[in-house]
Parts: structure tokens; C-alpha cells; sequence
């Protein structure tokens, strides 16, 4: 499913308050060096250099995560024993309404979709309105503007500042439950059903610790970690590919894969003086709803005979 979002849906968010903003800057009447105070001020503090670039590794974290449809049952008692449904849970999987189930994840990743290309897209406001900004502070300082642009570059500071709060808004609130037309299970009447909480859950991505893995003459050895503040779940399970780069007529298993269910593996039987690549991801499952991105490492196996 195609998902597609232009500037001026993402503006919508903004344009009330925008327009408030610009009212209040004509009442106010700020002066040429109080402008430029804030301006200097915004730019050392909320828009700073540090805080775009942190800003671009969220977004990172974001676009390079899985993402999961979670569904737990709220009819088990107490509330602490709500779990998340298994594929053990075999009398409950065999209720569910596949179509419905199918929706539910189609619909799940085009919210994904959804929140990645608008986050995106705010993102690139911001960076435009904070090089806007720091244009006005370099022409200020060669005497290049005059209290015509007062206005302008003041709408432009609120407006980024809006950009940057729906930003921070959105890396959060659009994760949980999801609203379905439909519950997963149709109610029959004949008897009770349990009860369904469909949310869409992530997960951190996961990234080779460059300075662990490391290469012999035969074998590699490869540590990985989850990106973020997430921390590493138990009895995870985890695909590596391997790849030879640069394989010869005489070379075998020139692609091969392996599964490991912790967070390091020892790769054997390599060919020597050999480039190959490694890439880690978490093993498929059946509510995996969107996935983009796998981290890769190439490493090159010592020759034995120097």
C-alpha cells in the first residue's frame, strides 16, 4: 500500500497557530536587536547544532527499526496477567478472522509509513528554518537587514519552533493501540470471546559492535547490540548472512545463513584472505509488519601463511 504526504498536510498542524503568531507579532512590534537576541538565543539552546543532529539520529532510530501488530488479551484477570498473544495460544489464533487480521496489519503498516514520512518531512522544515535563521544572523552582522524583516524572520522562528514541538509530539504519540473497524474475532453470540488489544509496537534496530567483531584466519566472531536505550530482550532470535565478496572458482557456499539466539556468534569454516560480508537482523515473525533496514559489516579473514 502507496502512502503518500505532501508539506501541506504536514503544515495543516501549524498553520492556526502560525497564524495566531503572526497577529501577535504585528501587535508587538519587536525591534531589529530583539529579534536578533531571540534569534541567537533560539540558536544556541532548543535549535542548536547539537539538537538538530540529535533530532537526525532519532529520526534514524525510527526509519532503521521493526515494527511489530501486538496483540494482548484484556479479558484475563488480574490486569497484570494480560500477556501478549502467542502462536501457543492456539484457541485463540483459530478464532481470529484472518481477512480481519490482514486488514489489521496492512493497516498497521501504512500508519508506519505514515509516521516515518511526516517525521521526515518536519524534520526537513526544521533544518530549512534554522539555515533560514542563521542567514538572518549573519546579514544582521553585515548590517544587510533593516526592520522590514522583522516580521518575516519572526513568523519564521515561531513557526520552526511549532516544527520542532510537533516533531517531538509525533516520535511518541503515534505508537499503542490501533483503532480497527472490525474486532479480530467476530462475535458469534454463542458463546464469550476474548477480548483483543491490537496496538503497534517497535523495536529498537540492531547494530554489530564494530570494536567486538573481529576477524581470524578461518572464522569471524560478531557481537551485536540493540540500538537506543532499548535494552536486549531474552530468547531473542537472531538471522546472520554471510557473503563471500570476492569468491573464486574453486570457493564454495559463497552465501550462506546461520541463526543464533543470543547476541554474538563464531562463523567457521571461512576461506582465508577472503572479504565477506555480515548482516544481523531479528528473525521474521509472524506479526512483523514493516522493515526496512538490516546493519551489515564486511570483515576480511587474516592469511594464515604471512
Amino acid at each position: 500500500m502507496h502512502v503518500t504526504v505532501t508539506m501541506d498536510e504536514v503544515k495543516l498542524t501549524c498553520t492556526n497557530s502560525d497564524e495566531r503568531e503572526a497577529q501577535e507579532i504585528k501587535n508587538h512590534g519587536d525591534t531589529l536587536p530583539d529579534l536578533y537576541n531571540q534569534v541567537l538565543q533560539a540558536l544556541s539552546s532548543s535549535l542548536s547544532d547539537n539538537s538538530i543532529v540529535m533530532m537526525q539520529e532519532e529520526l534514524q532510530l525510527m526509519q532503521r527499526s521493526t515494527y511489530y501488530l501486538e496483540i494482548q488479551r484484556d479479558d484475563l484477570l488480574p490486569a497484570s496477567d494480560q500477556h501478549v498473544l502467542r502462536l501457543s495460544d492456539s484457541t485463540v489464533w483459530s478464532l481470529i478472522d484472518q481477512q480481519r487480521l490482514q486488514h489489521a496489519m496492512n493497516l498497521a503498516k501504512t500508519q508506519v509509513r505514515l509516521i516515518l514520512t511526516v517525521l521526515g518531512l518536519i524534520y526537513k522544515e526544521i533544518t530549512r528554518g534554522c539555515q533560514e535563521l542563521e542567514a538572518f544572523i549573519i546579514n544582521y552582522n553585515r548590517g544587510l537587514v533593516d526592520c522590514n524583516t522583522v516580521a518575516s524572520v519572526q513568523q519564521k522562528l515561531h513557526q520552526t519552533h511549532n516544527y520542532l514541538n510537533n516533531f517531538n509530539t509525533r516520535m511518541t504519540c503515534n505508537l499503542g493501540p490501533l483503532e480497527l473497524p472490525n474486532q479480530l474475532i467476530p462475535n458469534t453470540g454463542h458463546f464469550p470471546i476474548p477480548q483483543l488489544r491490537v496496538s503497534l509496537a517497535i523495536k529498537m534496530p540492531v547494530v554489530f559492535d564494530r570494536f567486538e567483531s573481529c576477524a581470524g584466519s578461518n572464522s569471524v566472531y560478531l557481537s551485536w547490540d540493540v540500538a537506543g536505550k532499548q535494552s536486549k530482550e531474552p530468547n531473542e532470535q537472531f538471522e546472520i548472512q554471510v557473503r563471500n565478496l570476492h569468491p573464486t572458482t574453486d570457493d564454495q557456499d559463497q552465501f550462506s545463513k546461520a541463526t543464533c539466539q543470543s547476541y554474538n556468534i563464531q562463523i567457521s569454516n571461512l576461506i582465508s584472505d577472503r572479504y565477506y560480508q555480515f548482516s544481523v537482523q531479528r528473525v521474521d515473525t509472524v506479526n512483523l509488519v514493516y522493515r526496512l533496514w538490516t546493519d551489515t559489516i564486511i570483515l576480511k579473514t587474516l592469511n594464515f601463511s604471512k
